[in-house]
């Protein structure tokens, strides 16, 4: 047995746990969990014919797909998350990469003619990168061990114990709900799952209906929160956590305007496991940014160290670890990063900055251009526009060294942004173009898909 599987086996028997997994139909306790994964670890063994097969899971978020994750667990089995809401030419060309064994979807159990050979491989979670800057579908497969090594580091740097009570709104397919789960689990947490839109929309009602003690999110999920027409904010959330993109200053400040008492800024990749780094801020501190950013810790998590590699122009966040996956299982980098240097470091294509001993994420190394003898990082402008107007906007540099702001929402006054936008911007940082756009693309995960925005963006200027 692995000793992931020892740790979610032990939460049975530890002192006050009463951990329950529910979703809106169906609920189960520990013991529950277990003796339904065990049952369907022999049923997925036994339709794909060999020991350990590789499974494709594609349920929901729900119950049913927890029991499914820990019966990879206690199986030792390798399994990967395809939301069954993606889009049907997405599914496809995801499961014709991973050649699974075995398919687990709401008709049951189906076996795979599978011409890859896995049995040299370790088995785990396959994570699929999030692919923000576009190409096709890639997956990296982080060994139990290696998970069993993150998750109590993770847990105490979110402060997850046995009393905590996880919501959970976003599907399994995304690392950083896989993320959330494991720490959650290991922890001997109560999970409340939702798959339901309404619930993705509104999270702090969600959070209140089932009394949650913790979340973590990406960053535009705190637009959504601060919209809600709640009279009173969940008295009983405690932690918000944020992963996936940059934190601003003024969006931890709201978060701490909601009523929640803790922000617990992370970073990682999708190479890398878990995230390598954590800041908490509590309400009242004193809020740090560099370039708009706010810290992202001092780069230790466990076995996890982020550090800065010295660039011509720039930093780059680099992740060292010995329990860092081997290299994409599947799939082909769509540009220079991430990408591995030796079998334990990972450049992550990040920039980044050091003030003291903190660390910041300042975007993306392609999302800095030179502009008149000076560089422009577009991440940094675009969350100095979101901080002093309220607006998201992305930024694209033109071939010929113009700017061009898609603006997301109806009704928003260009004229009157572009007169005030030199207030906030550096001259040779101010757009040239400015294009109003009812949403801005974005992938299942949230992220702005920015292959299909620097499309849009190169056909509006």
């Amino acid at each position: 047995m692995n000793p992931l599987a020892e740790r979610i086996r032990s939460v049975r028997t530890r002192p006050r746990s009463q951990a329950v997994i529910a979703d809106r139909r169906s609920s189960v306790d520990a013991d529950g969990l277990v003796g339904a994964a065990e049952e369907l670890r022999l049923a997925l063994v036994a339709a794909a014919g060999v020991p350990r097969p590789l499974v494709a899971v594609s349920l929901p978020l729900s119950t049913d797909a927890v029991v499914a994750l820990v019966a990879a667990i206690l199986g030792d089995l390798s399994v990967c998350f395809v939301d069954p809401s993606a889009a049907e030419e997405h599914r496809r060309s995801l499961l014709q990469a991973l050649h699974p064994d075995v398919v687990l979807d709401r008709s049951g159990i189906r076996a795979v003619a599978s011409s890859s050979s896995r049995s040299s491989l370790d088995a785990g979670y396959v994570a699929m990168s999030s692919g923000s800057t576009g190409g096709g579908p890639k997956g990296v497969l982080s060994s139990w061990s290696g998970i069993d090594a993150f998750v109590p580091h993770g847990a105490a740097a979110l402060d997850l114990d046995a009393s905590s009570v996880w919501a959970e709104v976003s599907h399994l397919s995304y690392d950083l709900a896989m993320t959330n789960l494991l720490v959650a689990l290991a922890a001997g947490s109560s999970l409340h799952l939702s798959g339901s839109l309404g619930d993705r929309l509104r999270p702090l009602g969600f959070c209140a209906r089932v009394e949650a003690t913790h979340l973590r999110l990406a960053p535009r999920f705190i637009d959504l929160a601060t919209n809600e027409r709640a009279a009173i904010s969940p008295p009983t959330l405690r932690v918000w956590g944020s992963g996936g993109d940059r934190l601003s200053a003024a969006d931890a400040q709201r978060v701490f305007d909601l009523g929640v008492p803790t922000v617990v800024n992370t970073y990682g990749t999708s190479e890398t496991i878990g995230f390598a780094s954590a800041a908490r801020f509590d309400a009242g501190d004193d809020l740090p940014t560099v370039h708009g950013a706010l810290g992202i810790g001092r780069g230790v998590v466990g076995a996890w160290r982020t550090s800065l590699l010295p660039g011509e122009a720039a930093e780059m966040l680099t992740i060292e670890s010995p329990h860092l996956p081997g290299g994409y299982l599947f799939g082909n980098p769509n540009g220079e990063f991430p990408r591995w240097e030796g079998r334990e470091r990972v450049l992550t294509g990040d920039l980044g900055a050091r003030r003291g001993e903190e660390l910041f994420c300042l975007g993306r190394a392609g999302r800095r251009v030179k502009r008149s003898a000076s560089f422009v990082d577009l991440d940094a402008l675009d969350a100095e526009v979101k901080q002093a107007f309220g607006l998201a906007t992305f930024t694209a540099a033109t071939p010929e060294g113009g700017l061009v702001s898609l603006v997301e929402g109806p009704g928003t006054d260009l004229g009157d942004l572009r007169r005030r936008l030199p207030t906030v911007l550096r001259p040779d940082s101010v757009p040239d173009v400015l294009v109003p756009v009812a949403q801005l693309p974005r992938l299942g995960n949230g992220k702005i898909d920015q292959a299909a925005a620097q499309l849009l963006a190169a056909t509006a200027g």
